[in-house]
C-alpha cells in the first residue's frame, strides 16, 4: 500500500511538474510574441522618424535657396544687369548648396554665370529648343522649379527659374542650379553610417534621385526596373509617388532577403520627392533573438528547478518573470529614449524652419521700408519746380535709407561670418578708456535728444584688455544704443561701469528703461528675436544686434549676459581677458 501511495505521489508530482512546465512554456511563448510585436513597432517608428528628419532637412535646405534667389530677383529688379549679376559671387560664396547661378536675358541667351567655368555663356535656349521652362517662368511671372535632370557635367540637378520683372518689363531669368548630390551628400549619406541597409530617394514619377547601394540606378525609373512578381515593392513605390508616408515590408531579390522600408515625402514647392530607408528585417530579428535567447535560458532554468521541487519552481519562475519584465522594460526604454531624441531633432528642424520664415519676413520688411521711402523721395525730386530746401531733404532721406540697407547687409554678413567661424580677429593691447570714450561720444547726440544722462565710472589704473578694436567698439555702441532706445525720454540715466574681477575686465551698461520680462532674458541674444512690447515695436530693429554682440564676445573668449527688472531697467554685462603679453 505504501509503495502504491509513493507511486501515486510521484505520479502526482510528475503530473504537476508537467502541467507547470507546459504552463510556463505557453506563457513564455506568449510573452515572446508580445515582445516581438513591441520591438517591431518601436523599430518601425524609429526608421520612420529618421526618414521624416531627412525629408524635413531637404525641404528646409531647398526652400531657403529658392527664397534667396527670389529676394534677389525682386529687390534688385530695377538695377542694371551687371549690378544684378554682381551679387552672384557673394550669394555663391556666402551660402552653400548652389552649383551655379546664371542670368538669361529676355532673348533666352545666357549672358553671365558664376562660377564662370560652370556657366555656358552664349548658350541660346531658343536655338537649342530648350526654352519651355524659360517661357513658363516668363509668362506666369512666378518661380518654376524643374524636376532633377541630367547636367552637362554629369549627375542630376534641379533648375530654379526665377523671372525678373521691372514693373511690367521682362528683363530675363535668374537660373540657379542645385546638384542633387549636394542634397543627398548632406542629408542622406550620413544616415546609414555603421548600419546595414541603404537609403534611396525618388520623384513623383518613380525616377531614382539617389540610391545608396546601386549608383547605376540613379536617373532611371524604378518601376521599369522591377520584376513582374515584385508586387510588394511596386505598391511601396506607388505610395511614395503619391506623397504618402509609412512603413512596409517587401522581398528584395538582389539581396534575397526581406526588407523593412520607412518612407516620408519631400514637398518642395511644386516638386514631390520621397525619401526611403530600407533595412534588412534581420536587424529586428537580431533584437528579438537576443531577448528570446535570454528568455529560453531562463525557461530552461525554471524547468530544471520545477523538476527539482515545487518550491524551487515557484521561486525560480517568479525571479525569471521579474527579470524578463526588467529586460523588456530596458529594451523598451532604450527605444523610447531613441524616439525622444529623434523627436527633439524634429522639433529643432521646425525651429529652423520658423527661423527661416522670420528671416524672410524681417529682410522683406527691412528692405521694403527704405525702398519705399527712397522711391517716394525720388518721385518728389522729379518735380521740376521743387525748391532747393526740399530737394536737400529728399536727398537726405535717400542717403539715410541707403545707409540703413547697407547696415542690414553688413549685419547679415557679420552674422554669417560668426556662425560659419570665418570671422577674423586682430588682437592687440587695448585701453578700454579710449574705446568707451569714443562710444559715448558716438551716442551722446541721441541721448541728449531724449534728455538722458550718460555717466561713466572708470577706476584708476584700469588694466588693458586683449581685443580687436574694430570689433569691440561696435559692441559697446550697440549696448549704449539699446539702452537709449528703450529708456523713455526725460530724466532717464545710463551708466557705464568698468571693473576688474577674477582676472578679467567687466563692462556693465545699465539703464532705467522699460526692462525685459524674465521669460525673455534667455532669448534676447537669439538672432531675429525681439521682446514683444509696444516700445520695442516702435523702436524697430532687425533683432540681429545682440546676436552679433554675443558672437563677437564669444570669439574674444569672453561672456555676455543680461539682467533686468521689468519697469525698472536692464543691465548688460560683458567680460574680456586682461592683456598678459
Amino acid at each position: 500500500m505504501k509503495v502504491k501511495i509513493e507511486r501515486d505521489t510521484i505520479a502526482i508530482i510528475l503530473l504537476i511538474c508537467i502541467v507547470l512546465i507546459c504552463v510556463v512554456t505557453l506563457l513564455g511563448f506568449k510573452s515572446h510574441g508580445e515582445v516581438e510585436d513591441l520591438v517591431r513597432q518601436q523599430f518601425n517608428e524609429q526608421q520612420l522618424m529618421l526618414a521624416r528628419q531627412a525629408a524635413l532637412g531637404i525641404e528646409g535646405f531647398a526652400d531657403e535657396r529658392v527664397t534667396i534667389i527670389e529676394i534677389l530677383a525682386r529687390d534688385r529688379s530695377g538695377d542694371s544687369i551687371s549690378d544684378i549679376t554682381g551679387c552672384f559671387k557673394t550669394i555663391y560664396e556666402e551660402t552653400s548648396g548652389f552649383y551655379s547661378i546664371e542670368f538669361i536675358d529676355a532673348n533666352g541667351v545666357v549672358v553671365y554665370g558664376y562660377p564662370e567655368h560652370s556657366a555656358p555663356v552664349g548658350y541660346d535656349l531658343y536655338a537649342e529648343n530648350m526654352s519651355g521652362t524659360f517661357d513658363s517662368a516668363r509668362d506666369k511671372k512666378e518661380t518654376n522649379i524643374s524636376s532633377p535632370t541630367p547636367l552637362f557635367e554629369g549627375g542630376l540637378g534641379s533648375f530654379i527659374w526665377v523671372p525678373v520683372y521691372e514693373e511690367e518689363e521682362f528683363r530675363g531669368v535668374i537660373l540657379a542650379i542645385i546638384r542633387t548630390t549636394t542634397i543627398t551628400d548632406r542629408f542622406l549619406e550620413p544616415i546609414m553610417q555603421d548600419r546595414t541597409g541603404y537609403v534611396y530617394m525618388i520623384d513623383n514619377k518613380g525616377k531614382s534621385l539617389y540610391d545608396g547601394t546601386r549608383r547605376e540606378a540613379i536617373g532611371k525609373n524604378y518601376i521599369k526596373m522591377l520584376s513582374e512578381d515584385n508586387d510588394a515593392w511596386l505598391k511601396i513605390l506607388n505610395e511614395q509617388m503619391n506623397g504618402s508616408e509609412g512603413t512596409a515590408v517587401y522581398f528584395d531579390e538582389g539581396s534575397r532577403s526581406e526588407q523593412i522600408v520607412a518612407y516620408a515625402p519631400v514637398r518642395w514647392r511644386d516638386q514631390l520627392w520621397s525619401v526611403a530607408i530600407s533595412v534588412p528585417a534581420s536587424e529586428v530579428d537580431d533584437l528579438i533573438r537576443s531577448v528570446y535567447v535570454k528568455q529560453m535560458t531562463f525557461l530552461g532554468i525554471v524547468i530544471a528547478i520545477i523538476l527539482g521541487g515545487s518550491l524551487g519552481l515557484i521561486v525560480m519562475y517568479s525571479r525569471w518573470n521579474k527579470t524578463l519584465e526588467a529586460e523588456v522594460k530596458l529594451k523598451t526604454g532604450d527605444l523610447i529614449q531613441s524616439n525622444k531624441e529623434l523627436a527633439l531633432a524634429n522639433e529643432r528642424l521646425k525651429e529652423l524652419d520658423k527661423l527661416k520664415s522670420d528671416f524672410v519676413s524681417m529682410v522683406s520688411h527691412e528692405l521694403k521700408t527704405p525702398l519705399a521711402a527712397m522711391r517716394t523721395s525720388a518721385q518728389v525730386l522729379e518735380v521740376t519746380d521743387i525748391n532747393t530746401e526740399t530737394k536737400g531733404e529728399m536727398l537726405d532721406i535717400i542717403l539715410r535709407n541707403i545707409d540703413r540697407q547697407t547696415n542690414l547687409v553688413n549685419d547679415l554678413l557679420d552674422l554669417s561670418r560668426i556662425e560659419s567661424g570665418r570671422m577674423e580677429l586682430k588682437f592687440e593691447k587695448l585701453s578700454l578708456d579710449s574705446i568707451i570714450a569714443d562710444s559715448v561720444e558716438s551716442v551722446r547726440p541721441a541721448a541728449m535728444d531724449k534728455g538722458l544722462t550718460l555717466d561713466v565710472e572708470l577706476p584708476d589704473g584700469l588694466a588693458s584688455v586683449k581685443a580687436d578694436r574694430e570689433k569691440l567698439t561696435p559692441v559697446i555702441i550697440n549696448l549704449l544704443n539699446n539702452a537709449i532706445k528703450f529708456t523713455p525720454s526725460g530724466g532717464g540715466e545710463i551708466i557705464i561701469k568698468v571693473r576688474e574681477l577674477n582676472g578679467q575686465v567687466e563692462v556693465r551698461v545699465s539703464d532705467t528703461g522699460i526692462g525685459i520680462p524674465p521669460e525673455d532674458l534667455d532669448r534676447v541674444f537669439d538672432k531675429f528675436y525681439q521682446v514683444d512690447s509696444t516700445l520695442t515695436r516702435e523702436a524697430g530693429g532687425t533683432g540681429l544686434g545682440l546676436a552679433i554682440c554675443k558672437g563677437i564676445i564669444d570669439a574674444h573668449n569672453g561672456k555676455i549676459w543680461a539682467e533686468s527688472e521689468l519697469g525698472k531697467g536692464s543691465t548688460f554685462s560683458l567680460t574680456l581677458e586682461k592683456w598678459s603679453g
